[in-house]
């Protein structure tokens, strides 16, 4: 019998999203090769996605910024002359490992089927366990706090 509407994705030759190319681009392979500056540039990427990854204030989100002359770099803003950085009022605000080290995570607790324990990231990535515990409660609370959001009706 054939289907006359749509096609919806459920036809025989439809894949998983898991299992297409599109879930593989934030591999722990991939990542744990990159120097600090690919980190960055990856992370910033992914933060700024909205803005084709260029920068904006966090603040007030004036799109006109400033690079400062900083290494690790960061930015001023043009409207409010705020400074901020690639991390700053982000989850991983106030932390002080590497961005390599934040990527390393979001692909393990993303790609983790059945869930990631704070012991599991701590050895991997050779970190605290408390550090692991706060980085994985808070990628969970924002986790449940955004599709929470998302369906609850107006």
């Amino acid at each position: 019998m054939a289907r006359t509407g749509p096609d919806k994705g459920l036809g025989p030759v439809s894949q998983h999203f898991l299992l297409s190319a599109a879930a593989r681009t934030l591999s722990l392979g991939r990542i744990m090769r990159m120097t600090d500056d690919e980190a960055r540039d990856t992370f910033k990427r992914i933060r700024w996605s909205a803005n084709n990854g260029q920068p904006f204030c966090p603040h007030c989100g004036f799109l006109t910024v400033y690079t400062l002359a900083e290494r690790p770099p960061r930015w001023k803003c043009g409207g409010c002359r705020r400074k901020f950085s690639l991390t700053s009022q982000a989850l991983f605000h106030s932390r002080k490992l590497p961005v390599r080290d934040y990527l390393a995570v979001i692909a393990l607790f993303v790609n983790g089927v059945k869930g990631t324990s704070a012991l599991q990231i701590s050895r991997d990535l050779n970190i605290n366990p408390k550090s692991a515990f706060v980085l994985l409660h808070k990628l969970r609370k924002r986790w449940a706090r955004k599709f929470t959001i998302q369906t609850i009706p107006n």
